[in-house]
């Protein structure tokens, strides 16, 4: 039997304040205390030793954090190679990163993982060296992978070696080539997609938090939207309301790509036109906390009134978000429950909707679609221990944008829903 969920109902403020308040000063635990790095590195290095790895060298700042509990600063900028986690088969990762990131390396690996590091250009009293003469006007992009090879060579001799291959830029791989050997370096993208599928129960607790702040900041938005609202109106709420609700603990991000009124498409720039009465409002997006990015969405009417036809749409939409609730179960294969959904919607009020996917996995990292997906193609079965956002979105310029999304873990018998979409058009003010 799957778990009833109450249907969503919008919270207080004082409620909004409560989620951190409970979390930061009655347990008084961050999620960074209470990471075991210990869970992590096992289940690498298991998986390394059924596929005869004898290290990983890992260069995408999400995946470095998911190995040592370093978020590196490039999980905004996306530099290869600013910081490095290297992975052996067995004993205790290693960051390689500059000086300028050292001490929040050794802060955040808690003493768990070796932190190695390398001067920049920058001047830090803490690691003034008298032999040190000068300083490079700009950093070695070889610097990280020198120090993480020498790591590697220093365990075995002709080391077989999972890396991110089509993450690590063209100029740098033949330097890896160079070092080990076409023949020895193995292409991580499988390895990790199945290491990330199932969570670890202290990511399940951090993506239930990570998701409910983002409702509560849902919730806040729609409640705050008025006739006469820009996009940018919208956007100051948004954001406003992820440090309200948070307090600022462990925020690393906060994403969005609402679509209000007529603006179906996604835009970096809010737009100024003013939403009038019965414009359709999308929301989608969610905050980053300790680097696991939440993806909610809701769709609500500005003002009292909308045209029947977005009434229709906004039933069968809502319609078929409730088919997937009825069909996902563990065992059951998401290219099944894509179906059902895509059912609903045909034999409802968009009979020629086509799209590619109804929702898909969570991780860590800073754009939230993950694989596997509810899409056609995937016989991939649901699991205990995943963790999805599952959707059902449309996007029209005549009848607005409109995005059904929610997150749940599935479990042993049925699923645990994190969050919990409004079921009215209208929001309750």
């Amino acid at each position: 039997m799957r778990p009833k969920s109450s249907k969503g109902k919008g919270c207080s403020e004082r409620k909004h304040q409560i989620i951190a308040e409970d979390y930061y000063m009655e347990k008084k635990q961050s999620f960074l205390e209470r990471r075991q790095q210990i869970l992590f590195q096992e289940k690498l290095q298991e998986k390394m030793e059924r596929e005869g790895l004898d290290a990983l060298i890992l260069t995408t700042p999400e995946n470095i954090m998911y190995a040592t509990g370093f978020l590196p600063w490039s999980y905004l900028g996306r530099s290869c190679g600013s910081s490095v986690a290297v992975v052996p088969a067995s004993g205790k990762a290693a960051v390689v990163c500059n000086q300028f990131e050292q001490r929040s390396a050794e802060q955040q690996t808690k003493g768990d993982v070796d932190v190695y590091s390398f001067p920049i250009a920058m001047y830090i009293e803490d690691y003034y060296d008298a032999e040190e003469a000068a300083k490079p006007p700009a950093p070695d992009p070889y610097k990280t992978f020198r120090i993480a090879f020498e790591l590697v060579k220093s365990q075995k001799d002709n080391p077989r070696v999972g890396v991110e291959k089509y993450e690590i830029p063209c100029t740098i791989y033949p330097f890896f080539v160079e070092n080990f050997g076409e023949e020895n370096l193995v292409n991580l993208s499988q390895f990790i997609c199945d290491i990330r599928r199932i969570k670890l129960p202290w990511e399940v607790d951090v993506m239930r938090y990570s998701a409910q702040v983002a409702e509560q900041m849902m919730n806040m938005t729609m409640k705050s939207t008025e006739i006469g609202m820009t996009e940018a109106d919208l956007m100051k709420i948004w954001y406003q309301a992820a440090y309200e609700v948070t307090g600022g603990h462990e925020i690393t991000m906060v994403n969005q790509v609402h679509t209000p009124g007529k603006d179906f498409s996604v835009s970096m720039l809010p737009r100024e036109t003013p939403l009038a009465e019965g414009d359709i409002v999308r929301l989608d997006g969610g905050v980053s906390i300790y680097g696991y990015l939440s993806d909610l969405g809701r769709t609500y009417a500005v003002g009292a009134t909308v045209s029947q036809r977005k009434q229709e749409l906004f039933d069968t939409l809502l319609a078929a978000y409730d088919k997937l609730l009825e069909v996902i179960a563990p065992g059951v294969k998401m290219c099944d429950a894509f179906h059902a959904a895509m059912d609903v919607c045909r034999n409802g009020a968009i009979p020629n909707f086509v799209r590619g996917h109804f929702g898909h996995s969570l991780s860590i990292g800073p754009t939230a679609p993950d694989n596997p997906k509810i899409a056609p193609g995937c016989k991939e079965v649901f699991e205990p221990g995943m963790v999805l956002s599952f959707e059902v979105p449309y996007y029209s310029s005549e009848n607005g944008s409109y995005g059904f999304e929610d997150t749940m873990v599935i479990t042993e018998n049925g699923y645990e829903l994190f969050t919990h979409i409004n079921r009215s058009l209208f929001v309750p003010k």
